[in-house]
């Protein structure tokens, strides 16, 4: 990997744990790997194994395409900001999100009588 490549994937990576709300201290601990290593990693100056990148793209909710710099695809701001609102929240109150987030992707609602999407309410 080029300096240049490890340090789009050093931004990357660094990018994904911030818009989470994540600490260094949280991805060592879900990697199993030292603080100052992924402080290493997101600075650039250590490589990530092929299992490290993996493991973070899951953890990150990222494609690794996109963590590799070869994808450009825009990640939705408010995922990252769902993820924060509701991090504090109850497993009961998580899973009441969750139902409704499942009942809105099934189409349940239709699109135009979802408030702020501009349409009408039957």
């Amino acid at each position: 990997m080029s300096d240049n490549e490890q340090r789009v994937v050093a931004a990357r990576l660094r990018e994904a744990r911030e818009s989470l709300g994540l600490t260094q201290g949280e991805v060592s601990g879900a990697l199993q790997i030292p603080r100052t290593s992924v402080h290493a990693i997101e600075v650039g100056k250590r490589g990530v194994s092929a299992l490290e990148l993996r493991r973070l793209a899951r953890l990150y909710r990222r494609r690794v395409e996109w963590l590799l710099g070869e994808d450009e695809a825009p990640v939705a701001a408010a995922d990252g900001a769902l993820y924060r609102a509701t991090q504090d929240l109850s497993a009961d109150d998580k899973e009441q999100v969750l139902r409704f987030a499942q009942f809105l992707a099934a189409g349940s609602v239709p699109r135009g009588a979802r408030p702020g999407s501009g349409g009408k309410r039957p």
